[in-house]
């Protein structure tokens, strides 16, 4: 109950208080807390704008993302592949989990993004993503 109230408080003041697209493009780290390994962020995207995650992986490390909404997407970079290249984990296309074991040691990257439809009507879209390591 608590949880839905603070995410209505943070969707109200998202809306009422239009965000610059520097502050839509900033990159973020995720950093867990020592026992828990795991981290859910709440965040907003709107039209063609992004936002970026960074998670450190330590070798060996299984990550897991989970994505809460229809109408948002998010891509994985590996940090051995140039962005050029193609992402790890395309969303649109594969869906809203990801799961990989055995990864090498490195900082990857959460896109998150609005579907094309989405973007070219300019919305705005709040979106809960849990991102875990083991």
């Amino acid at each position: 109950m608590k949880f839905k109230l603070c995410i209505s408080i943070v969707t109200s003041v998202l809306l009422f208080f239009p965000l610059t697209a520097k502050e839509l493009s900033i990159t973020k780290q995720i950093e867990f807390s020592k026992p828990t390994k795991a981290k859910t962020v709440v965040g907003l995207v709107k039209g063609f704008d992004s936002k970026k995650y960074e998670v450190k992986v330590n070798a060996q490390q299984s990550l897991s993302v989970d994505l809460d909404s229809d109408m948002v997407c998010f891509n994985i970079y590996s940090p051995y592949k140039k962005r050029e290249d193609g992402a790890l984990f395309r969303g649109k296309s594969q869906g809203k989990h990801f799961k990989a074991d055995g990864l090498k040691e490195g900082v990857y990257i959460i896109r998150v993004y609005l579907r094309t439809k989405e973007a070219e009507e300019d919305t705005k879209r709040i979106f809960e993503m849990r991102v875990g390591l083991k």
